[in-house]
């Protein structure tokens, strides 16, 4: 079922037809008469749009007129940015979920990567920022913001378009009290450092991002052999909101902008005293955390996998308690 309001209903049905929004609203309302009422302003507004020949699956789409619950669709955008590939746990069954944001000249959305075969496209760079590709057979999923999730019948592909003018919209996640998190939620928390661990380091290959393990002196890659590995930090720390606290991950990336250090600083962090005077820099602190809840099965508990912080602006918290 397509989740979306009313309005973005008949907004993308007018974009997508041609017509005048006025046009679509006034088919909308004849078709709701005719039913005497037994149909609501949603279901009319898809009658319409079946009528128009316009079908929510299997369509290739701007990112603007994207829908949650749209299915099959098809796009062409430019990738604008990767991010770190995440290792996730479900039961016995352990796995990799890649993700991008995809960009054309209406919008901005985040892909997400299921599929081992896609995930390889980003390790051996086969994707990389600033391709241009196609995708096919992609659902729009979300609860509040929009998805592109890619299963393993979905296709990417480099297409030669060219795409010059993007526009980016990154869709603000809702800010959730840490007494209220869910597993599984994608969300914004609002709160306080209160603790601050030291951090771990672990090696990784140079080209995919996969663990490397050890003979002797030499880094091996299960893909690349021997490589030259790259050593990658996180850091565990606990934020407190007032209704509750949780244990949080940031890695190398969000621990660069959370220090307010260089990326060439990351091994200075096993320097005991450098990573106390940091320390001490940030406890306290009020940030908003964007990221993932999940389910620490172990310990019987919620945590927190940070992809993203914001420094706390009063104006911020002003407009947040006025609304």
């Amino acid at each position: 079922m397509i989740k979306a309001t009313y309005q973005q209903l008949i907004e993308r049905i007018a974009r997508l037809s041609g017509l005048a929004l006025e046009e679509i609203q006034r088919r909308i309302d004849a078709k709701k008469a005719k039913l005497s009422g037994l149909i609501s302003g949603i279901g009319a507004a898809q009658v319409v749009a079946a009528e128009l020949g316009i079908s929510f699956e299997k369509q290739k789409f701007k990112v603007i007129d994207m829908l949650i619950g749209m299915k099959k669709i098809q796009t062409i955008g430019k990738i604008i940015e990767i991010y770190p590939i995440r290792k996730y746990k479900r039961a016995e069954h352990e796995g990799e979920i890649g993700s991008f944001l995809l960009a054309d000249e209406t919008s901005s959305i985040r892909v997400v990567l299921w599929d081992t075969s896609h995930i390889d496209l980003i390790k051996n760079k086969t994707i990389k920022k600033d391709s241009v590709i196609d995708i096919q057979n992609a659902d729009v999923r979300g609860t509040t913001i929009r998805e592109l999730h890619l299963s393993s019948n979905a296709k990417i592909e480099l297409s030669d378009k060219e795409i010059k003018n993007v526009r980016i919209i990154k869709e603000k996640l809702p800010i959730k009290k840490i007494s209220e998190l869910q597993p599984g939620d994608r969300t914004s928390i609002r709160g306080n450092i209160v603790q601050l661990f030291q951090p771990n380091f672990f090696s990784t290959c140079p080209e995919c991002g996969m663990k490397v393990t050890y003979e002797g002196d030499k880094a091996i890659c299960i893909k690349h052999n021997v490589v030259v590995a790259k050593k990658r930090a996180l850091i565990p720390l606990v934020i407190d909101d007032g209704t509750e606290n949780i244990r949080a991950v940031a890695f190398n990336e969000t621990i660069i902008k959370l220090l307010s250090i260089e990326e060439n600083e990351i091994e200075k962090l096993q320097d005991a005293s450098f990573f106390l005077d940091k320390k001490q820099d940030i406890l306290g602190t009020e940030i908003i955390f964007t990221g993932r809840a999940r389910k620490n099965v172990m310990f019987n508990r919620n945590e927190f996998i940070i992809n993203n912080i914001q420094k706390s602006k009063p104006e911020d918290i002003i407009d947040e308690l006025n609304k």
